[in-house]
């Protein structure tokens, strides 16, 4: 199993676009920013982190964080968290737009789309801001109820 997503890992390089993701704290008042290549598969994401030796592989609900190409254990409410941010993900890169009308409610802006969380969502989410290219997911931002917001930027497309 291990050499399978190690295997996976090294295709997904091949295929993979780069991605800025700043994390914004709002307890600490300031921005990590971190780049690496991103990777969308049928039911998962490839994630490698340049400048670091940490990767992330999520596929069908199944959460491994690698360091120096060594599975790293997760605290509990750390993989539920990320897994359900994985989900967001991956349910925005696949613009189902059933599956987006069930969980969140859209406002159509001119240069992007603004989705308001329905449901349990709502208890961590305030909204997301997001942007496509040419059909193809290239900016999110979300807007954590801690105040806290997670923007990802993938490939080299403009900032709304």
């Amino acid at each position: 199993m291990r050499f399978i997503i190690g295997f996976l890992l090294l295709l997904s390089s091949l295929y993979a676009q780069p991605f800025t993701e700043v994390r914004y704290s709002d307890a600490f008042d300031k921005n990590i920013t971190l780049q690496g290549d991103i990777e969308f598969f049928e039911y998962g994401v490839s994630i490698k982190y340049n400048d670091t030796n940490k990767s992330i592989f999520y596929d069908d609900g199944d959460l491994t964080l690698y360091e120096n190409e060594k599975a790293l254990p997760l605290e509990p409410m750390q993989a539920e968290q990320m897994g359900a941010f994985f989900d967001i993900l991956l349910l925005l890169h696949s613009n189902n737009s059933r599956l987006i009308d069930e969980n969140f409610v859209q406002e159509e802006k001119k240069e992007y789309t603004i989705l308001i969380p329905k449901g349990e969502m709502q208890d961590y989410l305030q909204k997301i801001k997001l942007q496509r290219h040419k059909g193809r997911l290239s900016f999110i931002k979300l807007f954590l109820k801690n105040s806290d917001t997670i923007t990802i930027k993938i490939g080299n497309e403009k900032t709304p």
